[in-house]
């Protein structure tokens, strides 16, 4: 599976587990599935729907597909959020750290869902958004202008190895 079919599928899964709305993006996961050869029934039943199916429905050719396939499912709301947040994770340490629009949305997984390992991330958001519009904060201790992106690269590298993705 390519990397972006790997993202694809997580995102996918974890938003059928939180049950998001995700008509879209599950029909074009459908169709990158069988770009990629990777075959079912429910994968071609999947694809023949329009984006107004029912979430229900959709629900459910989700599930299908996953077993069909045999993929890993997130086995709850904590596991699906943290599906999804080392995604973003992910794309902070690609930027080096310098990716807000990524942290902003790890801080709204823990602010959303509670997922506990999630806080610190919602602390250094702010921290972030603190220091840099007045140059100092009081959220993270150690935490300035000039280094906040090498520790939330630290962060995030150590909560994806605590976490990893089953893909």
């Amino acid at each position: 599976m390519s990397p972006g079919l790997k993202r694809q599928t997580i995102e996918v899964l974890a938003h059928r587990r939180l049950n998001l709305q995700m008509a879209r993006q599950a029909i074009a996961w459908g169709w990158a599935l069988i770009d990629e050869g990777l075959t079912s029934d429910a994968v071609f039943v999947l694809t023949a729907q329009t984006p107004e199916v029912h979430w229900g429905e959709l629900n459910s050719l989700v599930d299908r597909v996953a077993a069909e396939l045999s993929l890993a499912r997130p086995a709850d709301e904590a596991t699906a959020t943290r599906w999804l947040a080392a995604l973003h994770l992910r794309d902070i340490l690609a930027a080096g750290g310098d990716d807000f629009t990524a942290l902003k949305k790890v801080s709204r997984l823990w602010f959303d869902h509670q997922t506990p390992d999630l806080h610190r991330f919602y602390r250094l958001k702010h921290a972030i958004r603190e220091v840099e519009t007045s140059g100092t904060q009081g959220h993270w201790a150690g935490l300035t202008r000039d280094n906040w992106r090498t520790i939330l690269s630290d962060e995030a590298a150590r909560w994806l190895a605590a976490y990893p993705l089953p893909l």
